[in-house]
């Protein structure tokens, strides 16, 4: 018989399911005795479109949990909304995710959380001003992407002022990407927390880190941007941030630059123009 948290697994890997049916289905396990249930019972619960039930059952009755759901080799495992351990921050959030794999320290999740985003072509500006402004923060966990540029920037600064990283990544956790960050991921997660809700062999798929980043977004006390384009990610990252009440810091930068336009824009627009590493650390006290 499975456990609760074994039937949204296996739910999870299935295909059929979206995240709305996903947490119906886990609302009405959090007060239900019995969940012995067929996939047709699963799929009326969750009140999922009739045309994707033969999908879904066909799917739920080949998923092999024994095969997909842990992998031994990278100490990988998973938690999903039921559980206690599931981040307070991101169940306040809108549309939660049910389930999260991960690989590391759930501990680091009570700490003080500061994310860092920015633009894949972040230039040493970005690293520059976070080895100014990290310099000083202690017991603070940094979130970033594990991206290409700012994000990779954050986990080097954040390891080397010896805070503890977390990343959240778009792919399964035994796969990486961008590949040339395959190392400091295995750093990131053995020395931090990988976290991810995609299941194990899960390759790069565009569509992916929008979900990524409204993770990121949903985990942080603070977030910062440091360079940005006009109209990138970075600014999705950081309105999904403002929504969630999240406090929002922006680097300013020179209005010649390209990089700097998003940032300036975010001040503009109302957020905190970052100058000084003591705002940071002003703020994050209150988390402790």
């Amino acid at each position: 018989m499975l456990t609760k948290n074994q039937l949204l697994l296996k739910v999870h890997l299935a295909a059929g399911f979206g995240p709305i049916s996903e947490l119906r289905l886990a609302a009405w396990l959090a007060t239900s005795h019995n969940w012995t249930l067929s996939a047709l019972e699963i799929a009326q619960i969750a009140r999922l479109p009739e045309r994707y039930w033969p999908t879904f059952q066909a799917s739920f009755q080949s998923t092999d949990l024994q095969r997909q759901c842990i992998d031994h080799e990278v100490r990988t495992t998973y938690l999903t909304i039921l559980d206690k351990d599931y981040p307070q921050r991101l169940l306040e959030t809108y549309l939660p995710p049910v389930l999260l794999f991960y690989r590391g320290d759930l501990r680091l999740l009570k700490q003080p959380c500061l994310a860092v985003v920015g633009a894949r072509q972040a230039t040493h500006y970005s690293k520059q001003s976070l080895e100014q402004l990290l310099q000083g923060l202690t017991a603070t966990t940094i979130i970033s992407g594990l991206a290409q540029g700012a994000d990779a920037m954050a986990h080097e600064v954040a390891l080397q002022r010896g805070l503890a990283p977390i990343g959240v990544i778009g792919t399964g956790i035994n796969c990486s990407y961008p590949p040339q960050n395959e190392h400091l991921q295995q750093v990131v997660a053995e020395k931090g927390l990988l976290l991810s809700e995609y299941a194990l062999g899960t390759p790069a798929r565009r569509y992916q880190f929008p979900a990524r980043n409204k993770i990121i977004a949903g985990l942080c006390h603070s977030l910062i941007v440091t360079e940005a384009r006009h109209k990138s990610g970075s600014l999705i990252t950081a309105n999904l941030a403002l929504q969630a009440n999240r406090n929002v810091y922006a680097i300013p930068g020179r209005i010649d630059q390209s990089l700097s336009q998003g940032c300036n824009q975010l001040i503009a627009a109302g957020a905190t123009p970052l100058l000084d590493k003591n705002i940071l650390i002003e703020e994050l006290r209150y988390f402790d």
